[in-house]
């Protein structure tokens, strides 16, 4: 078989895929989160928010958390009761305490 036959086949094969998934994914909100500060934000997303008394005033805490990155090097992770983890906003740093179903916000 020809070079371009087998480019040709390639080809057809690719884009019958990218119109499947067009069709398949189209108007849904698919995320992949494969990055370890992505799946730490989803996870702690998901669960209820208690803020320390002393914490900063925040209008929108939905964008301000995900703004928020991740020093995964001063966090305290896979110790058996919650998980701690270090965050950084605009050179401000708080710590999440991260449980099984609260997230505690501190300074």
């Amino acid at each position: 078989m020809s070079f371009l036959k087998r480019l040709g086949y390639y080809l057809g094969g690719f884009s019958v895929g990218l119109i499947f998934l067009f069709f398949f994914f189209n108007g849904k909100r698919t995320q992949c989160n494969y990055s370890p500060s992505a799946r730490v934000k989803k996870d702690i997303h998901q669960k209820n928010w208690v803020f320390e008394g002393n914490f900063y005033t925040i209008t929108d805490t939905v964008q301000w958390f995900k703004n928020a990155d991740i020093r995964f090097s001063e966090s305290t992770i896979g110790v058996d009761s919650c998980n701690v983890y270090v965050m950084e906003l605009d050179d401000d740093t708080f710590s999440i305490e991260n449980c099984a179903n609260t997230a505690y916000f501190k300074r």
